[in-house]
């Protein structure tokens, strides 16, 4: 465990001991897949609380860790805000990435880990973020690359319509990750090999390395760099033993 972890989880303890000694919730920014990664291996450590990821909505790539008193059954509220993020130049709106919405977040002076996902749709976007900055972005965030904008809340339940997938369907010699990879990538396993090798694929935010693992049906796996995708299942097999698979690409 290199310095940066171990500062992560002396935070992440810290938290945990003010959750437990206070009686109280604690929450942490949202972490990136590598610091999810480096929490869940350190699950054990927290046994004397409740813990809970969030992200906002499910399927969410970022998240908060929540600490709670033993006693909460759930969150008794969430310190994440969703924020719509809408262009107000009409027909003239230029159209903006998940980069170019980002960036005029982070030029607020903003840090990055109080942002969640940000969802991009035409014309507008949908962003998370911790609801002690919300008030902030509502009257400071208004312009997005030339476009004017104006934000306001969002419900929860807006984020789900914000999700657009592609649907792929092909055929694996094994269900392997490998295999999996090379699919979704549209490359060959060896390229795909050199992307677990590089540490760079999360199975539901856990950091996966292994080649031959065999994922679950509904796993969410995201590959850094690159996107993420859904795994549906098996749908069938060919006279030749290949199986047909299904997955969902985010788009």
């Amino acid at each position: 465990m290199n310095r940066e972890e171990q500062r992560l989880i002396n935070h992440l303890q810290d938290l945990a001991d003010t959750c437990y000694s206070r009686n109280v919730p604690a929450y942490t920014d949202f972490l990136n897949l590598n610091e999810q990664t480096v929490f869940l291996s350190k699950l054990s450590e927290f046994s004397h609380v409740r813990t809970v990821m969030d992200g906002g909505y499910e399927g969410a790539e970022r998240k908060i860790v929540c600490f709670l008193p033993a006693y909460e059954e759930k969150q008794p509220f969430s310190p994440i805000a969703p924020i719509r993020i809408r262009s107000s130049a009409g027909k003239f709106t230029v159209p903006c990435t998940h980069r170019d919405y980002l960036g005029a977040v982070l030029n607020l002076g903003i840090e990055r880990g109080k942002i969640g996902d940000i969802l991009v749709g035409e014309g507008q976007a949908h962003l998370l973020c911790m609801r002690t900055m919300a008030d902030f972005l509502l009257e400071h965030l208004t312009s997005v690359k030339r476009n004017p904008v104006v934000c306001a809340f969002a419900e929860f339940e807006d984020l789900a319509g914000q999700l657009v997938f592609t649907e792929l369907t092909g055929t694996v010699a094994s269900l392997r990750m490998d295999s999996l990879l090379a699919l979704f990538m549209k490359k060959s396993r060896s390229s795909s090999a050199s992307v677990l090798d590089s540490e760079r694929v999360f199975v539901n935010g856990r950091l996966c390395t292994s080649h031959s693992l065999e994922p679950k049906e509904g796993d969410v796996i995201s590959v850094r760099g690159i996107g993420k995708f859904i795994f549906d299942g098996v749908s069938s097999s060919t006279k030749k033993g290949r199986l047909l698979i299904k997955i969902r690409a985010y788009s």
